[in-house]
């Protein structure tokens, strides 16, 4: 339970900064730490276990991607390029078009079952990870390690891996992302409809006298 509260607490501080982007730093940093205390408090006087309460508890995932999401605003560094946070985003949004039908029954064949010590399933996770370094996603490779030894340490109250893995406020959030990102590329492209950019008059050549 605390690990779900430390985790939902790192998601509290990314909305927070997120929404005082436009502030100066060490106001950001001010309104981090206030809310991390706020989050952190025990129940019933703190934001964590009543947003637990409502929600349910998020995946390490979440959570990874909230601590580096914090770590951009307050240091900004990137972890994620707009390629492969843009990349994990499709797969998300696809793992869960696939994953979500046919756990609730769309299908005999039930992936979440999966989720309860499948050998076969681990060396899936074990085959993304390894690509995902290769092709130096670092992040998404700590991201995926860090949630199977959650997993093995049943850090969380479930006791299956796709809970450590993805939860569907990460898919409300991909999908948003997504969305954002075609209407920010759309909106440039039409700035450059409108206002095309001077192509450089070339230089008149210079003969010797």
């Amino acid at each position: 339970m605390l690990v779900s509260v430390v985790v939902c607490a790192c998601i509290l501080v990314a909305v927070s900064l997120r929404l005082s982007s436009h502030w100066p730093v060490r106001r950001r940093a001010l309104v981090a730490a206030v809310v991390l205390v706020l989050s952190l408090l025990p129940f019933p006087y703190g934001l964590a276990p009543w947003v637990l309460s409502y929600l349910g508890d998020f995946s390490l995932t979440s959570g990874m991607l909230a601590l580096l999401a914090v770590l951009h605003r307050l240091r900004g560094h990137q972890f994620l390029s707009m390629g492969q946070t843009r990349m994990a985003c499709l797969l998300l949004v696809f793992l869960a078009l696939w994953f979500y039908p046919m756990s609730l029954g769309s299908s005999y064949e039930d992936p979440y079952a999966w989720g309860f010590g499948d050998l076969i399933f681990s060396c899936m996770l074990l085959l993304v990870g390894v690509v995902a370094w290769l092709s130096r996603a670092y992040a998404s490779c700590i991201i995926l390690v860090v949630a199977q030894l959650a997993y093995a340490w049943r850090l969380l109250p479930s006791d299956n891996l796709w809970d450590y893995l993805i939860d569907p406020w990460l898919v409300f959030w991909a999908s948003g992302w997504l969305i954002r990102d075609r209407l920010l590329a759309r909106r440039a492209r039409q700035r450059l409809a409108v206002n095309p950019p001077e192509a450089a008059s070339p230089e008149p050549i210079r003969t010797e006298p």
